[in-house]
């Protein structure tokens, strides 16, 4: 599974939402699983912290063809978070430095053959 940038186009989107989002003291993104194989877990820290944090699914898993809002806290001022994506078939994707603030309210896909849109 080819799963890929999806930070960049977080931080794409960010450029054209603006900053007011960054107000707000929880930050939610919605993920369309568009993989073809369930997301099992999916953990999400700040990218100050040395750990992935705990896993966000309050579900087992996310099927394909599902979506997975993520909510995350930026109470403290932390923008950037740091975000694993767990798949059934034992794949994994990582991804760093996403801005939660900015990107607060954007829907984004994750495929198999064409990595994130």
């Amino acid at each position: 599974m080819t799963i890929r940038l999806f930070a960049a186009a977080l931080l794409s989107a960010a450029a054209v939402c603006g900053s007011a989002s960054a107000q707000s003291v929880y930050s939610q993104v919605t993920v369309y699983n568009g993989s073809g194989v369930s997301i099992t877990a999916v953990f999400a820290g700040p990218s100050s912290q040395p750990d992935w944090g705990q896993n966000t699914l309050d579900t087992s898993q996310v099927a394909p063809g599902e979506d997975l809002v993520i909510t995350l806290s930026n109470e403290d001022g932390e923008c950037l978070y740091d975000l694993r994506y767990d798949f059934a078939d034992g794949d994994v994707y990582e991804e760093y430095e996403v801005d939660i603030c900015e990107a607060d309210g954007q829907r984004f896909e994750i495929t198999s053959d064409s990595g994130v849109k």
